[in-house]
């Protein structure tokens, strides 16, 4: 493709940044809905504010890999180690499928205990599967083990980012920088 830049386009940039606050943020209320007895309105509250922005996530990524498959990212530098090249390749990839299996999970998880999604107090999603709840334990098996998984690639990104900027004093952090 010509045209490319060393930084990522503005819509590129903007799902990164919005991704990645959506994450945080529902990271907070996965993790406080254990403070709540799981029959209280508040803990009802939660998670339905939790799935509406799991599935905002699962549409953002879907959205964000269509743009980058027709607007790829900036070359890495050739001083980039090549083990350093493979690692990025699959912090993203795998990044880019938890973003799609933790939200599918979750709504697998909750159709197949017959929750509804109500998507931000608006409307009803409709449900990926009728109830069946060892399908239901299944799924929320691998939204918890992709939950694990995602947390631990968010900080080698992160990690790997700062590495980055403060050690190796490259410009792959301002890449992506608004």
């Amino acid at each position: 493709m010509t045209g490319r830049t060393e930084r990522y386009d503005t819509v590129a940039i903007l799902f990164h940044w919005l991704i990645a606050i959506l994450i945080v943020a529902n990271v907070g209320l996965a993790w406080s809905l254990d403070s709540f007895d799981e029959h209280s309105p508040a803990h009802d509250r939660i998670l339905t504010v939790h799935k509406s922005i799991g599935t905002t996530l699962l549409v953002l990524a879907v959205l964000r890999l269509a743009w980058r498959w027709k607007h790829p990212g900036p070359p890495l530098p050739e001083t980039i180690a090549p083990w350093r090249r493979v690692a990025a390749r699959l912090d993203q990839g795998l990044l880019y499928a938890l973003l799609v299996i933790l939200p599918l999970s979750g709504l697998l998880d909750a159709g197949a205990f017959s929750q509804p999604v109500h998507y931000f107090f608006l409307f009803d999603l409709p449900t990926l599967t009728g109830h069946n709840e060892p399908l239901g334990h299944a799924a929320f098996a691998v939204h918890k083990a992709a939950a694990v998984a995602l947390y631990a690639l968010l900080f080698l990104h992160a990690a790997a980012a700062l590495q980055h900027h403060y050690v190796l004093k490259d410009d792959i952090l301002r890449r992506m920088l608004p």
